[in-house]
């Protein structure tokens, strides 16, 4: 008589799997520690930043409320301007920004305030986390680097619809200085990032009045 021991002799088709899952699982854990370390570095530096509370600001903040409570502060520590946050929400300017003329500030501060009526820092989060879990489809690097581009020329096109038209020389030349400020761009797009902006800067030029 056959006698079954109940041993269960794993199939190579089964260990080809279970070798994948843990790939995939150490490039999800990677790429979620890489995005986690960078998050929280950048955030301890937002909040070494202050409030700026001259008048200009003030009433640009008075003219551009939102239900969810709105901060502009700014810092010595980053080189262009940034938002984050999702529920308190804060435009973050570098200190140096603050001398520049009140119109090419008011092109900076309409540009992150569409970011944040559009919730794309939430957005950008979710792109993210999309990216951690499927990040052997090379499909979806390509998505994260293409959404990233449409989030700017969607922003761009809705600021210049508020500001106007004829304000999108002071606009292109806004986005050129500001490229020229930023250093320490993340590996992952640094080259896509200098395509972006001419990108950006010949949409803006070549947008018509509805």
């Amino acid at each position: 008589h056959a006698y079954d021991t109940g041993a269960v002799v794993s199939s190579p088709a089964a260990e080809r799997i279970s070798i994948f899952v843990i790939l995939w699982l150490v490039g999800v854990l990677l790429l979620a520690i890489y995005f986690s370390i960078s998050y929280f570095r950048s955030m301890r530096k937002f909040r070494m930043s202050i409030p700026d509370n001259t008048p200009y600001i003030q009433n640009w903040l008075t003219a551009h409320q939102i239900y969810r409570p709105l901060a502009v502060r700014s810092s010595d520590l980053i080189s262009s301007p940034l938002t984050y946050g999702i529920l308190h929400p804060v435009i973050l300017l570098p200190r140096q920004n603050l001398s520049l003329p009140q119109e090419t500030l008011d092109c900076i501060l309409t540009h992150e305030y569409v970011h944040i009526r559009r919730f794309d820092c939430l957005l950008k989060l979710l792109l993210t986390a999309a990216l951690c879990l499927h990040w052997l489809n090379p499909l979806v690097w390509v998505m994260y680097l293409l959404a990233n581009r449409d989030i700017e020329l969607c922003c761009d096109e809705v600021v210049l619809s508020r500001m106007g038209l004829e304000k999108r020389s002071v606009y292109a030349m806004t986005l050129i200085d500001l490229e020229e400020q930023k250093s320490g761009l993340s590996p992952l797009y640094n080259s896509f990032k200098h395509n972006l902006t001419e990108e950006r800067i010949c949409a803006i030029m070549k947008m018509k009045r509805l």
